[in-house]
């Protein structure tokens, strides 16, 4: 299982969570399970179960075939997802704004340490 991102460290680093954010990342992309299992660092049969769970809360959806590999997609419409999407934006920007104060203040720190040394 692989660590998680912005959205695993605020809800809780598990094996649904990790689908849901390799969907968020990805999300207007179709993907085949595989690919999750993958990406995501779970298990395939994991990941089927994962998915068929979401498309039973119409989280995903089928969207096209490739020969015999089913492609699914983020079902932008289900409200449940949008929650989810704004959820993952927030997660982002607030990590965003930590990343920029963090290198705000080490900028600020080299700018006296070259100061001192001058």
């Amino acid at each position: 299982m692989r660590k998680g991102g912005a959205f695993c460290k605020s809800y809780g680093l598990n094996t649904n969570n990790l689908a849901l954010e390799y969907l968020l990342e990805n999300q207007g992309l179709d993907f085949a399970i595989g690919n999750l299992a993958k990406d995501a660092g779970i298990s395939r049969p994991k990941a089927y179960e994962i998915i068929k769970s979401f498309e039973k809360k119409e989280i995903v959806k089928k969207s096209r075939m490739i020969g015999k590999t089913q492609l699914y997609l983020l079902n932008k419409n289900n409200p449940l997802a949008k929650l989810f999407l704004k959820d993952f934006k927030e997660c982002l920007r607030i990590i965003a704004e930590s990343e920029k104060t963090i290198s705000n203040h080490q900028a600020s720190s080299i700018g006296v340490a070259y100061a001192k040394n001058a």
